[in-house]
């Protein structure tokens, strides 16, 4: 089966448009949100929409689960604290009530595949991993890794390998080798973090386990519009373009 994951779409219709119409020509059978639904961006609504519609399955992400009130909104910083509380006030009651029953994970195991927002420890806590040093921490820590774990929150683009004694930063050079397991970040559809301002996903091949970080150029002019439009920080609108 021909996977796309992604995540990180922070209420950037602009972007997940032009990413589900590449996921159309690439011929996925699947399509896997890992979370952060909304948060920066000012279509809150229409994300959830499509994500709905063309998604088998979504996680809760941390800007999702403060929305909606299952986590602290006092951990965020005063501007990214009012995107939150303005795309409460904006959801429509159906998507609401969709973003607070999104599960935190899922598992394939009859595929070796696991899917996560965060680091796979406790979930629901949204570590980061964007370090060499916090994938060998986690190896240590989770028993039971997949062959395949994928994750987003970082809005970067690395792999990690681990041999069963070390993890080894394999970023850009994936080759894959039976018996070791991969932990992926996804990249972010609506606001990437790795200088490079295009949509980001990967596509995976469940079978032939060939994995690629796809990006797409979409209308961030637009997109950055409609976060002035709105009122929300404008670096939020900025940083689009930049890809920080």
């Amino acid at each position: 089966m021909r996977f796309a994951i992604i995540s990180d779409i922070h209420a950037n219709i602009q972007a997940l448009e032009q990413v589900l119409a590449k996921c159309d020509q690439l011929d996925v059978d699947e399509i896997i949100c890992l979370g952060d639904v909304v948060g920066y961006g000012g279509n809150p609504n229409e994300c959830c929409d499509l994500l709905r519609e063309y998604c088998t399955i979504c996680l809760m992400g941390n800007h999702d689960a403060a929305t909606v009130g299952v986590m602290d909104a006092d951990y965020y910083y005063d501007s990214a604290k009012r995107v939150l509380y303005w795309s409460r006030s904006v959801l429509t009651e159906d998507n609401f009530k969709w973003l607070y029953s999104l599960p935190y994970s899922h598992q394939r195991p009859e595929l070796d595949m696991a899917f996560y927002h965060a680091a796979p420890i406790l979930p629901s806590s949204f570590y980061y991993v964007v370090r060499n040093e916090e994938a060998e921490t986690l190896t240590r820590m989770k028993a039971g890794l997949f062959g395949h774990n994928f994750i987003g929150h970082s809005h970067l683009t690395t792999t990690y390998e681990y041999n069963g004694k070390k993890v080894r930063d394999v970023t850009g050079n994936y080759d894959y080798i039976k018996g070791r397991r991969y932990l992926t970040n996804v990249g972010s559809v609506g606001q990437p973090r790795d200088r490079n301002p295009d949509a980001c996903f990967v596509v995976f091949d469940s079978d032939s386990k060939a994995m690629e970080h796809v990006r797409v150029p979409y209308d961030v002019a637009t997109a950055a519009a409609r976060i002035r439009e709105v009122g929300h920080d404008e670096k939020f609108a900025r940083r689009l373009a930049l890809g920080v």
